[in-house]
């Protein structure tokens, strides 16, 4: 006897969706066994389903097969192969019982005349099927042989792939301070609607063995208005971090769905220019701090940040340039290059070198200009080698590392500054003579 579960008799489900382009669906439902039924049909299940990762609660399952048949018209017709089905002619209404013989990929039918025998072959008449034959699925489902019982209900839990979640935010960016709403992303291409879903978001990198075909969520650019209050519940989990939405919500099949799931008001920034000596440019930088005190102190998923800043003269909204984010805890700073700037440019090199006493001496020289109306805080690196001694050095420096050093300087505006210094690098060689 066979036993058909479909979504309709759902109790409970919630979903977990992961970074990389998959999820954890959890489901309870009433089935209601007697225990004359010895195969389950758990329908509306993920079209992409990982079959191998399934658990279920309250079966004896001996043995499952996952079904997922699309009823397209070759489909349906081979399930009829060697079967009776019925000739109708679209002229005068009379059948003929036939037995299918095969079917082409076209549709093309070649039918035995079950009284004559005669053969038919693309009959101009309408085919008649009898009762859909038994086997034939046209949801994805789990087809369960199981042993005797009398289970009310079944749990049933398991990974999909086909879900993917990505954290977006936009920035406005005002005076001395900015404003930030961050969402979640959703994506639903599992092949199923999950109706009613409390869903949970892990943000971070769980490790999964890779295939060729993952999947992976289109670049899109959104651009959205606050919610009064994030809709979403942070905390740490293990060694990642998870955001449990307030409210059930549905995810129909191929839909997109944003989350609000993190605001902050009047974060303090910094913007400075960092001298980009490589290409060539001067990078625009925005640097704030994640912390409760300064209006925010949330984990920030990866993620995309767009900013925006009104143009005084009218009030709207100019984009002004994005970046992305990696996974960001709480108290850490947040630095984001979003362009590069007009009005200040720079020259840099090397404008001596010498010897002295075992040492190589190096003098190097940054010329940058300010164009703007107003001063500029610029920022750029420096690499040297070896054991190396500063000589002297027209501005301040913090020594980074052993062999980075790190200039800031303010520019005036519409002004030069040059910025000089020398080191040397001990290249003495020592001899040691053994007796």
């Amino acid at each position: 006897m066979k036993k058909l579960s479909t979504a309709n008799d759902t109790k409970n489900i919630s979903l977990t969706i992961y970074n990389g382009g998959f999820g954890a669906v959890k489901e309870t439902r009433y089935v209601n066994l007697t225990g004359a039924e010895t195969e389950l049909v758990f329908a509306d299940v993920a079209q992409q389903i990982e079959t191998e990762s399934l658990l279920v609660d309250g079966l004896n399952i001996l043995e499952f097969n996952y079904d997922y048949d699309l009823v397209d018209r070759d489909k349906l017709l081979r399930k009829y192969i060697d079967k009776e089905v019925y000739l109708k002619d679209r002229s005068t209404g009379d059948k003929k019982c036939c037995r299918l013989l095969s079917v082409e990929g076209s549709g093309r039918c070649v039918l035995e005349d079950s009284s004559t025998k005669e053969i038919y072959i693309d009959a101009y008449a309408e085919l008649i099927l009898p009762s859909l034959p038994s086997g034939l699925i046209v949801k994805p489902a789990l087809v369960w042989k199981i042993a005797k019982s009398t289970s009310e209900n079944v749990k049933v839990s398991y990974l999909s792939q086909g879900f993917n979640w990505n954290a977006n935010y936009v920035i406005e960016i005002l005076e001395n301070t900015l404003n930030i709403a961050g969402w979640a992303e959703i994506e639903n291409r599992s092949g199923t609607t999950f109706e009613n879903t409390r869903v949970k978001l892990i943000a971070g990198d769980v490790n999964r063995i890779k295939k060729d075909d993952d999947y992976e969520m289109e670049d899109r650019m959104y651009i959205c208005e606050s919610a009064a209050a994030p809709q979403a519940e942070e905390k740490s989990f293990f060694d990642y971090h998870m955001y449990t939405l307030l409210h059930p919500t549905t995810l129909k099949d191929n839909q997109t769905k944003q989350i609000n799931i993190l605001n902050g008001l009047n974060i303090p920034y910094k913007r400075y220019y960092q001298l980009n000596t490589r290409d060539e440019k001067v990078n625009v930088v925005i640097e704030f701090f994640n912390s409760k005190e300064c209006g925010l102190g949330i984990a920030m998923p990866k993620g995309k940040i767009k900013l925006y800043k009104a143009d005084e003269a009218d009030g709207s909204l100019e984009f002004i340039g994005e970046d992305s984010i990696d996974h960001t805890p709480k108290d850490e700073n947040i630095k984001l290059t979003i362009g590069n700037a007009f009005d200040i440019t720079f020259t840099y090199g090397e404008i001596d070198r010498k010897k002295n006493n075992g040492f190589e001496h190096y003098k190097y020289e940054y010329a940058i200009k300010n164009h703007k109306d107003e001063p500029a805080e610029v920022h750029f690196d420096h690499y040297t080698w070896g054991v190396w001694e500063m000589v002297s050095s027209t501005h301040d420096y913090v020594k980074k590392t052993s062999g980075l050093l790190e200039f800031s300087v303010n520019v005036s505006a519409d002004s030069e500054t040059k910025v000089e210094f020398e080191y040397k690098v001990d290249r003495r060689t020592e001899v040691v003579i053994k007796k």
